[in-house]
């Protein structure tokens, strides 16, 4: 059996070109998300300096996270956190109410704090 010399060497170049081309160096660039937010986010009402309702809120975001930061120190309080006291239960949206409390769990009654809801 006789291999034509042409047709060898033809092989071994498209052999050769597709083992040199599989080994691209990796370029850079820049990813663009574009998108919309599908679900309202919940509304949140203070009232009364301690109380703090968030209603409407979708199923999606249970789970949020609130942090409580002072502006205005009062050296009374110390550590405020909000504690969930009502709950409208489970549902396609839910309304909740939270009350301003001091380390010792007691209603804070002066100050002023910043309150961040974080959604997941």
């Amino acid at each position: 059996m006789r291999i034509n010399g042409f047709s060898a060497a033809t092989g071994l170049l498209c052999l050769w070109a597709s083992a040199c081309g599989a080994a691209h160096p990796a370029s850079q660039g820049t990813i663009r998300f574009t998108g919309s937010i599908v679900e309202p986010m919940c509304a949140t009402n203070a009232h009364s300096g301690t109380q703090l309702d968030v209603t409407g809120c979708p199923s999606a975001s249970r789970g949020n996270q609130f942090t409580v930061r002072s502006v205005a120190p009062v050296a009374s309080v110390n550590g405020a956190s909000l504690r969930l006291v009502a709950d409208s239960g489970s549902g396609r949206f839910y309304d909740q109410r939270y009350l301003l409390v001091d380390g010792r769990g007691q209603p804070v009654k002066s100050g002023r704090y910043v309150v961040t809801l974080t959604a997941p």
